[in-house]
């Protein structure tokens, strides 16, 4: 007797609908990775790029090279350079080995991550610096000045006890000259000097200031007018700002803290962070 044959499942006609679900749903994924793309934010990027450097730092970046340090205050306006640089330079390997390709783009990333170390034509902020340690000489300690490198610039820190009385913003004469000393190697630089008051946390009130930030802005704006008037600094070149308390290099627990807080900051910037001045 012959097996009755097996009944044939009519054919789907709507087969297509799965690979047309598929399609769009890939499209969706695509143009919203490219609408993310096109809303970077520019400083998580920055993160990003920091995080991915100092993972990488042992085996990338060459031994002795320069390290950067991001000190306070780069999150704001002052970083968004270097933020916008990051996002800019960013490269999409096309072909090729991608793991070369990855690491090239972050070899890139660091050289336009690194501040330009430049000080007018055939200086270097470094050979500044030595410059400035080397006409100061043993005045540095005794008058409070001292010197270090950071990714902003040259900062040339002057204690308040060598150029300023306390509560005043009127220059002591040994601390104008000492300023005078250090002046005569930043009239011939071509970078933008900012000059920042700071003071401790120790409340001030009396008939010129009435707080802190009178006082930190007044001793900057003091050092900037002298700077104009007896070498002839262009104003454009110069800023001041004034930080009260709220900039501190150490502990305010401690007379030696409060003493270190008590400065005026010289900072020679790099062009790239000089780019964010008001032009």
């Amino acid at each position: 007797m012959a097996r009755k044959p097996k009944p044939q499942e009519p054919f789907n006609h709507e087969r297509w609908l799965v690979s047309y679900a598929d399609f769009i749903t890939l499209l969706f994924a695509f143009f919203t990775t490219l609408y993310a793309i096109s809303t970077v934010d520019a400083q998580k990027m920055g993160k990003m790029v920091m995080s991915m450097r100092a993972s990488f730092d042992g085996n990338l970046f060459s031994p002795g090279g320069r390290s950067l340090t991001l000190g306070p205050g780069m999150g704001g306006m002052g970083a968004a350079p270097i933020a916008r640089d990051v996002v800019e330079n960013l490269r999409v390997p096309q072909n090729g080995n991608i793991r070369d390709a990855a690491l090239k783009n972050l070899k890139e990333l660091k050289s336009n991550f690194l501040p330009l170390d430049t000080a007018g034509p055939g200086k270097t902020l470094g050979s500044l610096k030595s410059q400035v340690d080397s006409l100061v000489g043993k005045d540095a300690q005794k008058k409070g000045v001292t010197t270090r490198l950071e990714g902003r610039g040259l900062v040339i820190s002057l204690g308040e006890g060598g150029f300023f009385p306390s509560g005043s913003d009127q220059i002591k004469p040994e601390g104008l000259a000492l300023l005078d000393t250090i002046a005569t190697s930043l009239v011939t630089v071509g970078n933008h000097i900012r000059i920042e008051g700071h003071t401790d946390d120790v409340p001030i009130k009396n008939s010129r200031f009435p707080s802190n930030w009178e006082l930190s802005t007044a001793r900057a704006t003091a050092m900037v007018a002298h700077l104009i008037a007896k070498f002839g600094f262009t104003p454009e070149r110069l800023s001041a700002a004034g930080y009260s308390e709220f900039r501190p290099v150490a502990a305010n627990d401690s007379d030696e803290g409060r003493a270190r807080n008590r400065r005026v900051d010289i900072i020679v910037l790099n062009p790239r962070y000089a780019a964010a001045e008001p032009q």
